[in-house]
């Protein structure tokens, strides 16, 4: 829209308060002005309010959130890594994530058995022993994958679980120990649980629960680990610790 000037006739924008020609102001120009910057202020002040009021509302929810989720989370989101590790090292063929559900002592024993059971003889570099170490898992995965289906999956439910006393901790300890004085003197075990876990392998060709009792998730210094075995393709299977020396 336009408007006239009422000093010379010139056309103006109906919103401009000074002529274009002329450059005479309209009649009340600095009153709009004022009026209009006032009016610019509080909508910016406005605007602030309410990205303010927004920033610490997010911030207030995202808090509640992460408090609530502490307090809510169960132990066994943090005591069952090394078991998530384990199965999904066994369902996508993942040695390495596999063998580190253990603790550093007994990779070592595993690796040298299985690289033994690949070569019928120890390897003589720790490279070769690694390879026959991948090669072993390879025909455990395809064992298992024939078994249950190429797209097979590993889930698992607790029954129970128990927290272990200190006195519980220490058995554990030096029955570990006792697998080499030595060099595992220094080891100790600073938290731990027994459960009652199944195991389910299922895939399109069939399915499996394997129930484990007593199944021991322990801890040495921050870091969780599995002490037993789980075989996921044979019919039966003996994991208590005592087995893995």
């Amino acid at each position: 829209m336009s408007k006239l000037c009422q000093y010379c006739g010139a056309e103006m924008d109906n919103e401009a308060l000074e002529c274009p020609e002329c450059l005479k102001k309209i009649p009340g120009a600095d009153s709009i002005r004022k009026r209009k910057e006032a009016e610019k202020k509080e909508k910016q002040k406005k605007i602030f309010r309410i990205i303010t009021g927004s920033v610490l509302a997010a911030a207030f929810i995202t808090g509640l959130v992460l408090l609530v989720t502490h307090f809510v989370r169960k132990p066994s989101d943090i005591y069952m890594k090394p078991v998530k590790k384990y199965i999904y090292g066994c369902v996508s063929n993942e040695y390495d994530e596999y063998i580190s559900a253990f603790p550093e002592y007994l990779q070592q024993i595993m690796s040298e058995q299985y690289a033994y059971i690949v070569m019928n003889e120890m390897p003589s570099t720790p490279e070769k022993v690694h390879t026959a170490d991948l090669l072993y898992f390879d025909q455990y995965y395809r064992a298992i994958a024939q078994k249950y289906g190429t797209d097979f999956d590993i889930t698992y439910k607790i029954y129970d679980e128990k927290h272990l006393t200190d006195e519980e901790l220490e058995k554990y300890t030096n029955e570990f120990r006792s697998f080499d004085q030595k060099n595992l003197s220094d080891v100790s075990f600073s938290e731990g649980y027994e459960l009652t876990v199944a195991f389910t392998v299922k895939g399109n060709l069939g399915s499996k629960t394997i129930t484990e009792k007593e199944f021991p998730v322990l801890k040495i210094d921050d870091t969780w680990y599995i002490m037993n075995y789980i075989d996921f393709f044979k019919e039966k299977q003996d994991t208590n610790i005592q087995n893995m020396n």
